[in-house]
């Protein structure tokens, strides 16, 4: 209690929380604030020892920024924050105040307000003898808080007037007379009734908990009222109370999912990609510092290269994705809280909504291997509807995501048409050698159909890159030629210091050779088909990842056409060297960036660090190895290694 500046008055009149379904909008906001206290307490309660009947207490914040939010929605609908109390602007009497702004004052609240006031008497059409004065208006504020029906309401004690320039002020007897009662009456009416969202917190929270102890924290919760609050810094914490009789330990053991059970982590995994993309589009909607900008791309290709790691390794546990959520949350909250202060929406209280509940499932966290609290595909559709305003579908699909591509710096592209089911081609039959690809045969139409005829290779030049069976020379030269021309294109939209593009052209054809051995197809039993990765999600010449890249990359060109999967890992490598490799003190050494920015090439942005641990304690891993390998060959133009991996298997 040592940070708390004194307990305001407590209003105490019925036997429980109390409410109506039409309450204004502003209602959603006090349910995502008692999540996190409700979260909290039952943490509390896990941690308290024996199983007996207790009382805990703790503080749920109602932050000032959303108090004047919640007091413009139900007072000042005018235009400008505005109110009128008499009459209207520019009549003869009237009386009106606008720009309502809550702040601390000692153990009250402080309410600023401008206030006009206008005095006349009207007589033919006329106003005679007006007296007007402008201003603002200063209200030092006792909240009472009804801790039975959850109704938040404020009473004036005390008042001050300043001149527009907030110099001290006194206003004609007759015109604060006049004013005093009338915005006093006007201001003692409003109340925040935040019983609606405390009912609807407990229908949201109950699913949550594990079946074993759903009816004890269902009573918990029935259980929860209002007590004490307190004023502090930077809002209003009203102290939140409930009873719990039972304390559970209830554990899990981890288990090996079976195959349907990996499936539905899959999907719901899918499910949240989707919903942390509409996020970061969100937060990305307003401008943002270079810094910001790399967190949200960081954040968003970490969890994605984490996702395909757990794929390749078979990690997946069933609480996957309630991990990556939390850390994602603990790492963007202070952002998301930075961008949702600075701009205007008319679903700003979505916004609040989400994020306390976020926070809430930051809490309820600790406790999760004990009741079992687990996220939903519906549980995230629940959270895309906060931040939306309305029920939101979050559909897996591949198609191009302009926000993504202009969140990383990559230059705008037409996107596709959604690909059909029919148009997922995952191999081709090849043609007798004597005979020449039938521009009409299912390669020939996938390819000329009107979606992609004009951005795929056709069929005849995609046969060209089998890998031969005999000399190896012109396919490697071809294909050197291929990747020269994308790193080309790349330098040539910001160019890098000489020695450092010596060093890009090296690392891309090292890259290459590493991930796919200078292929983009291989051949079995007379069926062509792009190169995949063991975990099923990278593909092609530079082993683009699927997953990671989605809504970056068109999937059907990174499988199908080599040119473009080229270019797409000539600009991912340029992405992490710019962005990462040579922003780091350790790039100082040249020699070092390579392995630098292949280890994040591979596992995404938080492998730099630890791949300098690695470097540093000389335990590289053998991919790392492997590539340094590589580099070492392509520096010395030693094209002899290659019949160690190009066999066209």
């Amino acid at each position: 209690m040592g940070r708390r500046q004194g307990m305001a008055e407590v209003l105490v009149t019925g036997d429980g929380p109390a409410g109506r379904r039409g309450a204004p909008g502003w209602w959603r906001l006090g349910r995502a604030m008692s999540l996190a206290a409700v979260a909290t307490l039952v943490v509390l309660l896990l941690a308290a020892g024996p199983a007996v009947a207790r009382q805990v207490t703790l503080p749920l914040t109602l932050d000032f920024k959303l108090l004047t939010s919640l007091l413009v929605r139900e007072a000042f609908p005018g235009k400008n924050q505005s109110a009128a109390i008499v009459g209207r602007p520019g009549e003869c009497t009237y009386l009106g105040i606008a720009e309502p702004k809550f702040s601390s004052a000692g153990k009250y609240v402080r309410l600023d307000m401008r206030l006009t006031i206008r005095l006349g008497t009207e007589l033919a059409g006329e106003c005679l003898v007006p007296v007007e004065w402008q201003g603002y208006l200063t209200l030092v504020q006792q909240p009472v808080f009804d801790g039975r029906s959850f109704a938040l309401a404020f009473r004036t004690v005390d008042s001050t007037l300043t001149t527009l320039s907030r110099q001290p002020a006194t206003v004609a007897g007759v015109l604060w007379e006049f004013a005093k009662p009338r915005v006093a009456d006007y201001l003692n009416r409003v109340r925040f009734d935040l019983a609606p969202p405390v009912r609807d917190m407990r229908e949201f929270l109950a699913p949550l908990f594990h079946p074993e102890v759903r009816q004890a924290t269902q009573a918990m919760l029935d259980s929860l009222h209002g007590s004490r609050f307190v004023v502090t810094r930077d809002g209003l914490e009203v102290e939140l109370q409930a009873e719990v009789e039972d304390v559970f330990t209830t554990q899990h053991e981890k288990k090996t999912l079976d195959p349907a059970e990996r499936r539905q982590v899959i999907r719901l995994w899918e499910t949240w990609d989707v919903f942390l993309v509409r996020l970061i589009s969100l937060i990305a909607a307003e401008p943002l510092t270079p810094e910001d900008q790399r967190l949200l791309a960081d954040v968003l290709l970490d969890t994605r290269y984490a996702f395909a790691a757990a794929l390749e390794e078979q990690d997946l546990e069933r609480d996957f994705v309630r991990q990556q959520f939390l850390r994602v949350w603990r790492t963007l909250a202070p952002l998301f809280r930075r961008q949702l202060y600075a701009r205007e929406s008319p679903n700003t209280l979505g916004f609040l909504a989400f994020f306390t509940a976020a926070d809430a499932l930051l809490v309820l966290d600790q406790m999760g291997p004990t009741l079992g609290i687990e996220i939903s595909e519906q549980g995230l559709k629940q959270l895309a509807a906060m931040l939306t305003g309305q029920e939101t579908a979050l559909p897996y699909g591949m198609e191009i995501d302009p926000r993504l591509r202009q969140l990383l710096q990559l230059p705008p592209v037409e996107a596709a048409p959604p690909e059909s089911a029919e148009e997922e081609i995952l191999e081709i039959d090849l043609p007798p050698e004597e005979e020449e690809p039938d521009p009409f045969s299912s390669l020939g139409r996938f390819f000329l159909g009107r979606a992609y005829a004009a951005e795929v290779p056709a069929a005849a030049e995609l046969l060209e890159w089998r890998v031969p069976a005999g000399d190896l020379d012109d396919y490697l030269q071809r294909v050197r030629a291929v990747l020269a021309e994308a790193a080309a294109g790349v330098l040539a939209k910001e160019p890098l210091a000489e020695p450092l593009q010596d060093m890009f052209r090296t690392m891309i054809v090292a890259i290459a050779w590493q991930e796919s051995c200078f292929r983009q197809f291989i051949e079995k039993n007379r069926k062509l088909t792009f190169i995949l990765s063991s975990n099923q999600t990278s593909v092609g010449l530079m082993q683009v990842n699927e997953r990671v890249w989605r809504g970056i990359y068109d999937r059907n060109r990174l499988r199908w056409d080599i040119r473009y999967n080229a270019r797409a890992g000539c600009e991912i490598a340029d992405l992490y060297l710019r962005r990462h490799a040579l922003q780091n003190g350790a790039a100082a050494k040249i020699g070092q960036v390579p392995g630098m920015v292949y280890a994040m090439y591979s596992g995404g942005p938080g492998q730099l660090d630890n791949y300098l641990a690695r470097r540093k304690a000389d335990r590289l891993l053998p991919s790392d190895r492997g590539f340094a390998e590589k580099w070492k060959w392509v520096d010395q133009r030693d094209w002899e290694k290659l019949s160690r991996c190009l066999g066209g298997d």
